[in-house]
């Protein structure tokens, strides 16, 4: 994946230094929609984190409230005498929450979407400028 940071990164230099060298109305409207995608992917990828965190958040709060209930339930019960009984065992371990599952390549906000999207642009541009 580093490598293809530095691909993408060295085709976007090279995009802005082809507009550059002999800048005309053309090149300049195209280097600006290169810019505005590359600012939408990046404010679709942001929206993603924080819908992301704020799941993350709401789970933790979740498991905390699970947690403190649990705890003081966990003394009660060991002064009655279910709890003599029990002879003192630990309370059952709470089941692992599930984990998101990493979305596909081909989706919205996957892995490397953004990046191939971006080359592919990059591609598309300099082909109909080189021909």
């Amino acid at each position: 994946m580093p490598d293809e940071k530095k691909e993408l990164e060295a085709e976007i230099m090279d995009e802005f230094e082809w507009a550059l060298k002999d800048p005309n109305e053309e090149k300049i409207r195209q280097l600006g929609e290169v810019v505005s995608i590359i600012t939408t992917k990046l404010t679709e990828a942001i929206t993603n984190l924080q819908i992301s965190v704020m799941d993350l958040e709401s789970r933790f709060d979740a498991l905390e409230s699970r947690m403190s209930s649990m705890a003081v339930r966990a003394p009660a019960s060991a002064a009655g005498p279910a709890g003599a009984a029990a002879g003192g065992e630990p309370i059952p371990t709470m089941a692992m929450a599930p984990t998101p599952k990493p979305r596909p390549a081909g989706t919205p906000g996957g892995p490397t979407t953004m990046m191939g999207e971006l080359k592919q642009l990059l591609a598309a541009r300099r082909r109909k400028a080189d021909g």
